[in-house]
Order: structure tokens, then sequence, then C-alpha cells
């Protein structure tokens, strides 16, 4: 089974103390199961972008810029049409089932439904009616 990982769990890789249950399951798990969106991507450059400037924020801007792609090169994942048409449904299934799905996150949970993947998030909540296989590392903490 393959994982795409949300901006929450990279988000989570550069805290000072990040939580226990991600680390774990990010040690544990095959590295080359393990793949990213470019929204995460995009979603990391925006948080990064609205920092003020300064050591921290160029610190992450070369982590995203270098650090990053380096660690999943080969697994970061296009919106493709395939994907397209993925978030067209499950958009209209979140509106469907009363709940307010962003685009972003759309794009996210179109992405692993896309590709068969786990989505490993945080944010169950904002997933949980559109029938993915989520999985949350913090509840194993």
């Amino acid at each position: 089974m393959s994982f795409l990982l949300d901006t929450n769990i990279i988000s989570e890789l550069a805290k000072p103390c990040p939580s226990a249950g991600v680390l774990q399951f990010l040690e544990t798990s095959d590295e080359d199961r393990l793949h990213l969106s470019v929204i995460t991507l995009a979603e990391l450059h925006r948080g990064i972008a609205l920092l003020d400037d300064g050591q921290r924020q160029r610190s992450l801007a070369a982590w995203l810029s270098e650090a990053l792609p380096e660690r999943f090169a080969g697994r970061i994942l296009d919106v493709t049409p395939p994907v397209a048409a993925a978030w067209g449904e499950l958009m209209a299934k979140s509106r469907r089932a009363g709940t307010n799905l962003q685009a972003m996150d759309g794009l996210l949970a179109a992405t692993a439904s896309a590709h068969d993947m786990v989505l490993v998030t945080r944010n169950q909540r904002d997933f949980a009616k559109l029938g993915l296989k989520l999985l949350d590392p913090w509840t194993a903490e």
C-alpha cells in the first residue's frame, strides 16, 4: 500500500518538536511508498511566503526547494486528467454530504483516490465522508 502525505504531515517535520506518532509512522514506513502532491508543495510555499523575512523563512525555503524534493524524488505527484476527474467527483460528493471541502484538500483527496493511496492526515473530519482510505498518525501517540 502506498501513502499520500497531507501537508500537515510535512509541516509537522519542520516543527522543533514533531509529533512522536508522525515520526514513528515515517520511520517505520517504506520510503518508496511515501508520496507527496504538488498541492502540498504549493501549500508549503504559501506558508513560507507568509512568514516574516528572517532566518526561519530562509531556512524553510531552502528545505522546501532542496531537501524535500530530493527526499521525494520520483514520488511527487502532479494533477493529471484522472486526478482532475476524481476531484470533480469528490467535490460533488462533499457538497451533497453537506461538507465544505476546500479546493486544495479536494485535490489532495483526488490524488489519493486516483492513485489508490491511503491519505495520511490529521484532518480526518475533512475527508471522512468521501470514502477514502485514511490514516492519522497522531492517534498512535
